[in-house]
């Protein structure tokens, strides 16, 4: 019996949010993945205080994102890449976001600056419709719409 790809494709969802502690200490600990560090150096290194830096640490421990020894975090060697991969994908999810622009159907009154579509409706934009109702191929339209084709 055959699989759905979803099935074959359990992957759960990235268990670090950007612009969160887990998320600063794993982008540390990914950016210097040849050594360990405390939770007191990952607090001096980051914006964590030093008083969550412990909890944090924890929690990225307890997800199986970071490995610890002898009082030190790092990264796994062998899971680097994929780490580095998912953080750049959740800063870039975050960068489109901060970048686009404020919803226009946020604003009130949004739906009356849209063009009328019933064609019974009269029509303040400026178009005409020459052909009353029948069909126009795309080549009369531009034959229309450029003066230079216009013969």
């Amino acid at each position: 019996m055959p699989y759905h790809v979803d099935e074959l494709r359990r992957e759960e969802p990235f268990p670090v949010s950007p612009e969160t502690n887990e998320h600063a200490a794993l982008r540390f600990l990914v950016a210097n993945h040849d050594y360990g560090f405390t939770p007191s150096e990952i607090a001096a290194e980051t914006k964590i205080t030093e008083g969550s830096a412990s909890k944090t640490m924890s929690r990225l421990h307890e997800k199986g994102l970071v490995s610890r020894s002898q009082g030190a975090y790092y990264v796994d060697p062998e899971r680097v890449e994929s780490l580095k991969h998912r953080l750049e994908s959740l800063d870039a999810a975050v960068d489109l976001f901060d970048d686009a622009p404020d919803d226009a159907y946020a604003n009130a009154g949004w739906e009356e600056q849209l063009p009328e579509l019933d064609p019974s409706a009269d029509d303040d934009s400026g178009y005409s419709d020459s052909n009353d109702g029948d069909p126009i191929d795309a080549e009369t339209l531009v034959a229309d719409s450029d003066p230079e084709r216009r013969g």
